[in-house]
């Protein structure tokens, strides 16, 4: 009989358990997906993007999602967004079709579903009420809500039968509530607000065209009471802030009489040792000094008494070579009538004062915030002499590089709301 020819043994059955081989997977996913969308974006929504991601307050998986939108918009593809953010890549086009179909809404969490919520529209609006209401009208001896205490005040109140403060935190969130920040706020009790307002803001918008015709608009006012500190400070360090030293020494004040030009920007100003009607008027004396060939000079200021004292409205009566309407009267002359001679616009020198409490709205008290901020909050000082130095040397420095005029906004919409 003939040899039989061998047979190969029949492949053994494959596990039906067993994960599949690389090169089966790579048959199996060979094939061509879709493509995914195109990302888009407007300018605002590109900005919107950008300030979430940075925003501190922003919650970690909405910056993720940002991200991922941010650059899908500059051309990744979806696999390399996952590895960039270190997500799966089905996450990356799972938010990517969702912005492309919704926009920035598509990237917040949708509702989801769960158990339903114990507790009643009723009993969310009673709760919220309460956090509109002062603490020491419900018997709480406080001056703000805290989750803890609009949580026991519920349950007291009868309002639940228990709840956490974290609940009462998400409905405080949701409705936009927050008892624990604060605002300062005044409003100027002056009736002609709306009228010396104006007349502030005008003169402001005029300054340019003035200037072009040799008259200065001066914004004047003083800063008091500088103190001179010694105390310990340190630069930052890598990882490290500045330190500044709790503990103190202190050399003395001094007062600066400073005045803007509302034009340039420009920053001039004197020392003085005190405040007197007689100082700033000598001060006013050398500032229009200054100017001998203007035509007209206006000043702003606030309606501090020494500002309209009489010995300001003499230094204006005599530049202007006019005399003072009250002059020969045997009674002394009223404050009305000092500042109505010194606004008068049909004189040489022209006085606008600012609303009674609303200061902010003289130019140099924003110069006077940016040399608080830059030189006085984290010096230290040995004597008022270099103090004084410190503040001249910036008043040189900010004229020769930082001086030009302030882009005034204020349209005084918060002050009549």
């Amino acid at each position: 009989m003939g040899a039989v020819a061998s047979r190969a043994p029949a492949a053994p059955p494959a596990i039906p358990w067993a994960r599949p081989s690389a090169a089966v997977r790579a048959r199996a996913t060979s094939h061509k997906g879709r493509r995914a969308p195109e990302v888009v974006l407007t300018d605002e929504e590109r900005e919107e993007l950008l300030r979430r991601v940075r925003a501190h307050g922003t919650r970690q998986a909405m910056a993720f999602r940002c991200r991922i939108v941010l650059l899908a918009a500059e051309g990744w593809l979806n696999r390399d967004v996952a590895q960039r953010v270190g997500l799966s890549e089905n996450t990356v086009s799972m938010w990517r079709r969702r912005f492309v179909h919704d926009r920035l809404p598509g990237l917040e969490d949708r509702p989801r579903s769960g158990r339903p919520s114990p507790y009643t529209a009723e009993q969310k609006a009673l709760v919220l009420q309460k956090a509109l209401e002062r603490p020491r009208d419900n018997g709480r001896p406080i001056t703000h809500w805290s989750e803890q205490e609009l949580a026991s005040l519920a349950v007291e109140a009868g309002i639940v039968q228990k709840i956490h403060p974290s609940t009462v935190g998400r409905w405080l969130n949701k409705a936009d509530i927050k008892p624990h920040q604060v605002r300062l706020w005044l409003k100027s009790p002056d009736p002609d607000f709306e009228t010396r307002m104006r007349d502030v803001v005008d003169v402001y918008r005029r300054a340019p065209t003035l200037a072009k015709h040799g008259i200065p608009v001066f914004c004047v006012d003083e800063k008091t009471s500088i103190q001179a500190l010694e105390r310990f400070t340190r630069g930052p360090l890598p990882g490290k802030p500045a330190l500044l030293g709790h503990r103190y020494k202190r050399h003395g004040t001094t007062n600066l009489l400073g005045v803007l030009q509302v034009a340039t920007g420009k920053v001039w100003g004197r020392f003085a040792s005190d405040r007197t009607a007689g100082t700033f008027t000598a001060f006013l004396r050398e500032l229009f000094a200054s100017v001998p060939n203007a035509p007209q000079i206006h000043v702003v200021c606030d309606q501090l008494n020494t500002h309209y004292a009489e010995a300001v409205c003499s230094l204006v009566a005599e530049l202007c070579e006019v005399e003072l309407p009250w002059a020969g009267r045997k009674l002394p002359s009223l404050g009305t009538e000092r500042r109505r001679f010194l606004m008068d616009p049909n004189k040489k020198i022209v006085f606008h004062f600012t609303p009674t409490h609303a200061s902010w709205l003289d130019q140099i008290e924003i110069w006077f915030s940016v040399l608080a901020r830059k030189v006085l909050a984290r010096s230290s000082f040995n004597s008022v002499e270099q103090l004084q130095r410190a503040i001249v040397e910036f008043i040189e420095h900010h004229n020769r590089f930082r001086a030009r005029p302030y882009r005034w906004t204020y349209t005084g919409t918060p002050c009549r709301a």
